[in-house]
């Protein structure tokens, strides 16, 4: 029989929450701390205090299953000494594994995918009750528009440990853009947009609770609202759902900065890139995955851009502003990918002089077209071409950074050091970390800041 306080709502508990992967996982990570203290749990830091540990997992790299197993087997260890603890994974591995990493980690409560995030408190409920492990994975294809939490205390809990100062926020879930290489469409679904009064009542409150700069975040954000449009307002087709959202959370009076990602080249349109000219929230960053500097490589990849329409939108944003800064996504090894082909990616770094990039080789993913493919890249070379490619863009971003001495910048300070006392970090409308000495807090502020040094990681500041 069970004991009836377990059932109590009114007994506190507290859950750990590890978050591993994208903006989006901590994002999903926060909202599921909101639907949790709803039931009364509270976060700790400590997994010896925990009474629920919940992974929240990333899929995109080969080893993210090695690594969930591995972070299990440690709790097994746990809660071996603390058999009351509870077990959940969710997240991309969840999604893509199922049942396998069930049957291969027994100690798992309940297992779900990003899809099924809303289930978490009644998956809680179904483990206790019937001492099974509790299940939810796949997406209910029929739903019209993104799936809210039903929560009453509005506030939104951040686990990232770092500020209050920067937050994200998820406008869209899933993807149906099917690159070849890319395993999101299996383990997020297809695309959902959020309703645009839901995310800008969760914008307003996170500026509430202390929030100045806003992430807004999806697989795919250019498409975002296209599944939502009807019949009257695809008659106008220049208005860009998108677009006007942006328009709308950059109209909050409380916000100083408006950011996103990921943005998708194929459909990234000159009505966007216009926007940041007259749109000073934006600020003169945005990041711009383009994945290979070849054309054929990019038709193998399924990206529908050719390096010239790429190069396009790289025009487009620094038609006004020269010193427009972005960053992208690579991967070297694709299958087939030749030695011409790999330098035809370094000559496009060349030329864009991105501030930096995220760097990959290319990693099989179950699934994917790509996988099946045929002429795979063998692993030296893979980790040769990336050499290369990291050494190429740390001199150039080493060398984009030290252009920035005896400029001044406008800096949104988010964090104090860890390391260093009365140190503050923050970052430029480019984008670039600076690390500032001041004796008085900066956390929160805006605040003008001449650059007096650079290295590859960051620039060194005083205040004006």
């Amino acid at each position: 029989m069970l004991n009836p306080s377990s059932e109590s709502p009114s007994k506190s508990r507290k859950v750990l929450i590890e978050t591993w992967g994208c903006q989006m996982n901590v994002a999903d990570s926060e909202n599921m701390l909101s639907m949790l203290q709803e039931e009364n749990y509270t976060l700790t830091d400590k997994e010896d205090d925990a009474d629920l540990v919940l992974l929240n997992t990333c899929h995109i790299r080969e080893k993210a299953k090695h690594k969930v197993l591995s972070r299990l087997g440690k709790l097994k260890e746990l809660k071996t000494q603390k058999p009351s603890l509870k077990i959940a994974v969710s997240g991309c591995v969840a999604q893509a594994e199922g049942k396998k990493l069930l049957k291969a980690a027994p100690q798992i409560d309940v297992l779900f995918g990003p899809g099924k995030i809303l289930e978490l408190p009644q998956l809680l409920k179904e483990r206790e009750k019937s001492r099974l492990p509790a299940i939810s994975v796949g997406f209910k294809r029929e739903t019209k528009g993104y799936p809210e939490p039903d929560v009453t205390n509005f506030s939104k809990p951040n686990v990232s440990g770092k500020t209050e100062i920067s937050r994200y926020v998820n406008i869209t879930q899933g993807c149906d853009n099917f690159c070849t290489f890319c395993v999101v469409p299996f383990t997020r679904g297809r695309e959902i947009s959020r309703q645009p009064e839901a995310i800008i009542n969760e914008c307003r409150s996170l500026l509430n609770d202390g929030a100045r700069e806003i992430t807004l975040l999806g697989q795919n954000v250019n498409s975002y609202g296209n599944d939502l449009l009807t019949d009257s307002s695809q008659s106008q087709p220049n208005r860009s759902p998108f677009v006007n959202l942006l328009e709308q959370v950059a109209a909050i009076p409380t916000l100083e900065r408006l950011r996103f990602t990921t943005s998708n080249p194929h459909d990234f349109t000159f009505s966007l890139a216009e926007l940041f000219a007259r749109t000073p929230k934006l600020g003169n960053y945005l990041h711009l995955p383009v994945q290979s500097g070849d054309d054929d490589v990019l038709e193998r990849m399924k990206r529908k851009v050719t390096v010239a329409e790429y190069l396009e939108r790289v025009h487009w944003l620094r038609a006004n502003n020269p010193d427009f800064a972005l960053s992208t996504d690579l991967i070297v090894g694709f299958p087939g990918e030749t030695e011409q082909q790999f330098e035809n990616t370094l000559n496009l770094v060349e030329q864009v002089r991105y501030s930096f990039v995220f760097s990959f080789m290319y990693s099989p993913r179950k699934n994917t077209a790509a996988i099946r493919f045929k002429e795979q890249v063998p692993e030296a070379t893979k980790q040769a071409r990336l050499k290369k490619l990291n050494h190429l863009q740390d001199n150039i971003t080493i060398a984009l950074n030290k252009e920035e001495i005896g400029k001044t910048r406008e800096v949104l300070f988010a964090y104090p050091s860890k390391k260093e006392a009365n140190c503050f970090y923050g970052r430029t409308n480019e984008f670039r970390l600076v690390k500032v000495a001041s004796e008085h807090d900066l956390v929160g502020q805006t605040q003008p800041v001449e650059i007096i040094d650079a290295n590859k990681t960051a620039l060194l500041g005083r205040l004006v």
